[in-house]
Formats: C-alpha cells, sequence, structure tokens
C-alpha cells in the first residue's frame, strides 16, 4: 500500500489565530511546508495543528477562602478509627446533549478535568485550540465562584543543583491533542486502518479495537497514548446510546449527528488523537501553564505523526529487495515468529530496511494475502463543510451562554 502525505494549499487547512496571541506571525510559505523550522523560537499556546479535546489541569489559591465544590468524598481510616484523609470527589458539570466536565475545589485548590470540545455540544469533529478551551473552562469557573486559572509567577528554584524555572499559577497534567485527516473515500478508510495495524509507532504497543476501525499505540503508558480511528462510525455509535437505563429506551438520534456521519464516511475521515499525560508534560517542560509551549507539543505530535505516512514504496517493489531481506518479509508474511529465527542485531536491521515499505515485522503478520495491485491512498487535511456548526468558544451550539 502507497501511502502519502498531502498538503493542500489553501487557507482553509490553517485555523485562524488570534491576533492578541503573541508569537503566532510566521511564515505562511515555511508553515505550509511542513517544516519544523517554521515554529516560532517563543514559548507559545498559539496552536497551528489540529486542536484540543480533553483538558485535565488545577491551580492553588494560597489565600484559600474558595466556595467547596464536590460531590462527596472519599475518607481513609486507619486500623484505630481515626481520619487519615479526606479526599472530595469530583462534581459533574452537566452540557446539553449529554455532555459533561468535572470540576473540584477543597476552597483552596481548584481542579477541571474534561474534554472542552465535547462540552455542550453534539459532537467534537472540529473543536478549539487550547487557548481558547481555557477561555471556555475560565468561563465556567467564574460563573461556578471561583477564579480563573492564571499563569502566575514566573520564578527559579533550585533542584540538585541545578537552576529551574517554576511558576506559581496553574498546572496542567493532561491534554489530548487532536487532528482529522482524508482519505478520500470510506473504503480508502478501512484499507488504511488495516495498513496501521501492522505499524509500530516507537516502542509503543500496537492494539486493535472494534471491527479494525480503532489502532492505538501505548495504551497504559503513563507518558503518551497514541491512537487512530474512523469518526463516522463512532459519531453513529454514540448517537444510538441508551437515554434511560432501565427501560433501555435509545434517545431520538440528532438528524445533524448522521448528516455528519456520512459527511465523515464520504471524505473518509480518520480521527487521530495523542493524549500527554502528566509525566510526559513534566519531561518537556510544559506541566506550568505559564511554561506551557505548543510548539514543542505540535513537534512531538507530528513526529508520531509519521507512522500514518510511513510506506513510501509499492507492495510489487518487494520482489526486488535483496535476498536475505525478501527471506525475512517472506517469513513475516507467512506468520512466523522472527525472533526465533533471526539474531538480534539481523532482526533489527531487517525491520529499519522494512519500514519504508510499510512493513514492521515487530507486529506479527495478520496473515492476510497481500494483492499485487496497490491501492494508493493520499492522506490529507480537512475543512470544516459549510454547514458545520462549530460556535464562538463563549457560546454553545443551543444558543445558551457558557
Amino acid at each position: 500500500m502507497l501511502v502519502t502525505r498531502h498538503f493542500s494549499l489553501t487557507d482553509e487547512t490553517f485555523p485562524v489565530l488570534d491576533a492578541a496571541v503573541p508569537g503566532n506571525v510566521v511564515d505562511l510559505a515555511d508553515r505550509r511546508a511542513g517544516r519544523a523550522e517554521w515554529y516560532p523560537s517563543p514559548i507559545t499556546k498559539a496552536q497551528l495543528v489540529g486542536f484540543c479535546d480533553w483538558l485535565s489541569i488545577y491551580q492553588r489559591h494560597a489565600c484559600g477562602g474558595l466556595p467547596q465544590i464536590s460531590d462527596g468524598a472519599f475518607m481513609r481510616i486507619d486500623s484505630d478509627g481515626h481520619v487519615e484523609s479526606i479526599t472530595l470527589k469530583k462534581s459533574r458539570i452537566e452540557g446539553s446533549f449529554e455532555t459533561a466536565v468535572f470540576v473540584r475545589c477543597d476552597g483552596e485548590t481548584v481542579w477541571f478535568e474534561g474534554n472542552v470540545s465535547k462540552w455542550g455540544r453534539t459532537d467534537n469533529v472540529f473543536g478549539y485550540s487550547f487557548t481558547q478551551c481555557l477561555q471556555i473552562i475560565n468561563r465556567l469557573l467564574l460563573s461556578l465562584g471561583l477564579p480563573p486559572f492564571t499563569e502566575g509567577e514566573k520564578f527559579i528554584t533550585n533542584f540538585k543543583g541545578e537552576p529551574r524555572t517554576c511558576w506559581t499559577g496553574a498546572v496542567v497534567t493532561r491534554v489530548d491533542v487532536t487532528q482529522n485527516w482524508s482519505v478520500g473515500g470510506k473504503e480508502n478508510a478501512y484499507h488504511f486502518m488495516r495498513y496501521l495495524q501492522s505499524q509500530q509507532a516507537s516502542r509503543l504497543k500496537t492494539g486493535t479495537y472494534g471491527d479494525g476501525e480503532t489502532v492505538d499505540f501505548g495504551r497504559g503508558s503513563r507518558r503518551v497514548y497514541f491512537k487512530a480511528y474512523l469518526k463516522g462510525p463512532e459519531l453513529r455509535r454514540h448517537a444510538g446510546r441508551v437515554a434511560d437505563s432501565s427501560t433501555f429506551e435509545k434517545a431520538p438520534v440528532d438528524p445533524y449527528v448522521l448528516q455528519l456521519a456520512d459527511w465523515c464516511d464520504a471524505v473518509g475521515l480518520v480521527r487521530v488523537e495523542m493524549t500527554f499525560k502528566a509525566t510526559k508534560l513534566h519531561d518537556m517542560g510544559c506541566h506550568f501553564l505559564g511554561g506551557f509551549d505548543m510548539k514543542q507539543i505540535e513537534m512531538e505530535f507530528e513526529q508520531r505523526c509519521e507512522v500514518l505516512t510511513r510506506a513510501c514504496a509499492d507492495v510489487d517493489e518487494l520482489s526486488e529487495l535483496p535476498k536475505a531481506l525478501l527471506s525475512t518479509y517472506r517469513m513475516w508474511q507467512a506468520g512466523d515468529d522472527l525472533t526465533t529465527k533471526l539474531s538480534r542485531a539481523t532482526f533489527y536491521r531487517h525491520r529499519r530496511e522494512l519500514l519504508p515499505y510499510g512493513v514492521d515485522i515487530a507486529i506479527k503478520s495478520n496473515v492476510v494475502p497481500l494483492k499485487t495491485r496497490t491501492r494508493v491512498i493520499k492522506l490529507g487535511p480537512v475543512s470544516m463543510p459549510d454547514w458545520y456548526e462549530l460556535p464562538p468558544p463563549e457560546r454553545n451550539r443551543n444558543g445558551t451562554h457558557g
């Protein structure tokens, strides 16, 4: 299978940035060329790749006196009956269309977590940037009588004899970056997912779920989690959810969601998501809101996305491989365990040489015969259809203020 990355030169490919956000002035030609050099050098929260889904963040306010918001509490009691600790449960903040986010405050520290781009909307096929998500979150906090998340003040501390930059403001513990790709149609989308099943991203374990509609890398990792899935089938699954668990009665399906699912199938929309967890954010120096650097997040995201376009040669060209390499490929194709047939050095050398052909011998073959005819799939960006409903960050889809 030949998979190529297709760049559109239309302005719709890239989101319009808020002029008030610093560090968003870049050379458009370099940005469209997809080179890393176009990233601005100063720390910036301006997002040029995809948008954000889930965001987990907290901030401690030393002054205290904040309203307590929770849904009960967990108590830890020792063997003598003494209370060791009390942990407040997160309060579920309901939005329209059966969506929710979670907020907790113990009077001093405010926690938030949830899918901001989905909250109060029927879908999140297209969502909001990191900065816009913060705007939505802070408006919600203010409506609850809580202070907004801020960067705070910057200071330098000593860590093991070395200076380290810290901030007094909010701390980010999770952020999900999402991007949509088009492969040109529903049939191409399923072929593309089968291609991904035979790949490995870095050292992350590859998994396949559902009817081959989701492929993920690194499930259970404490650092990053990367996945790709077909958005059309996912929209239909959620559209048919049970509204009443006592009667198993399903909620009426919104025609808008079905129209959107059909559009996703027509363009072959493949959704790619990457979860940056607390450990990874800390290692990148992006755990403080004040030091959060979106360009680092985007560079890491794009590096992981290389697995999407790794194949750059026709299947027929495999017959022209050197004899030893072709033998390894044939054994992998037959489903043999190559770790028992090749030395460690040979295994990794052959893996490296076969990766450009879209073959990853570190992933066991599904023993499906490969057709001699090559299907060429172009992986390109997706623009919102004219009828898509993406309300401004300050408003929900139903027209009510957030």
